[in-house]
């Protein structure tokens, strides 16, 4: 749906930015948003792009032939949300856990770059 954009703090919504795959299943699943999300329409779309391509990741054989079946015991996906992002963004979020958990994953949002 949206192009690969570098100016873009969400410049490519079809790839995994990080996957870290636990040894007992699951995994832990990095989203990175390296640069300030402003609360305009196509960037928060983006965000929601990106996140629906976590979850179909997720659901895809080639998660569970590596991580096994997702839980939303076992397997997160770690916001990584700029600090200077707009407070939309994170609301954003949070109102999306429930979609997360609904597909087998928790939802975290951390915005302490320095923590990944």
């Amino acid at each position: 749906m949206f192009p690969e954009d570098a100016s873009s703090p969400i410049p490519n919504v079809n790839v995994i930015d990080i996957n870290k795959v636990k040894k007992g299943g699951g995994s832990d699943l990095y989203l990175v948003i390296a640069s300030p999300l402003p609360a305009e329409t196509e960037p928060l779309e983006r965000l929601m792009q990106k996140l629906e391509t976590y979850l179909a990741f997720i659901g895809s054989e080639q998660f569970r032939s590596a991580s096994g079946l997702a839980s939303p015991e076992n397997t997160r996906i770690i916001v990584k949300l700029h600090p200077n992002s707009d407070p939309k963004a994170r609301e954003l979020l949070e109102r999306n856990a429930g979609w997360v958990r609904n597909n087998g994953a928790t939802l975290v949002i951390d915005s302490d770059l320095s923590s990944a």
